[in-house]
């Protein structure tokens, strides 16, 4: 004798299954005017996770391994900072691909940076950066800001 016709067993089984499943990948792509040291807002939230606001700082004091690399060069070129602030309000560890691009007036890409960043668990309020070298003509040329995000369990 069956209780439960097998079609429905199997829908019972898979929306179990959908209930408890992770989110997917969420994808987050914005433009801004270019501006160093200003945050940009993204309040963008899936599942357990916000991206909560990004920006692009002048770093001072320190070098990154790509102004080590062209020691005499320095005059040219600039230290930027990117910067990710986050929440992760789950038990697991989740992970962003960035990409950050800067764009003169004709939309055409003067440079960028691309990084895969971990969103560390239980984490409130947290940033992610990564460093590079740029050309100061470049940032004095920058007038947009492009930036897209996925991130995933």
């Amino acid at each position: 004798m069956q209780l439960i016709p097998k079609g429905l067993a199997l829908c019972l089984v898979l929306m179990a299954f959908v209930a408890v499943a992770p989110a997917g990948a969420a994808e987050v792509v914005r433009s801004y005017d270019f501006d160093v040291d200003e945050w940009r807002q993204i309040e963008e939230t899936d599942g357990a996770v916000t991206l909560h606001r990004i920006r692009v700082d002048r770093k001072e004091g320190r070098l990154t391994k790509s102004t080590l690399a062209r020691p005499h060069n320095q005059e040219y070129l600039e230290a930027v900072r990117f910067q990710l602030e986050y929440t992760n309000e789950s038990s697991q560890k989740w992970k962003a691909r960035i990409l950050v691009r800067w764009l003169d007036e004709d939309g055409n890409i003067i440079d960028g940076f691309s990084a895969n960043e971990d969103l560390d668990k239980k984490s409130a309020r947290k940033v992610v950066q990564a460093s590079v070298s740029t050309f100061k003509y470049g940032l004095e040329r920058a007038k947009t800001l492009e930036v897209e995000i996925r991130f995933e369990p």
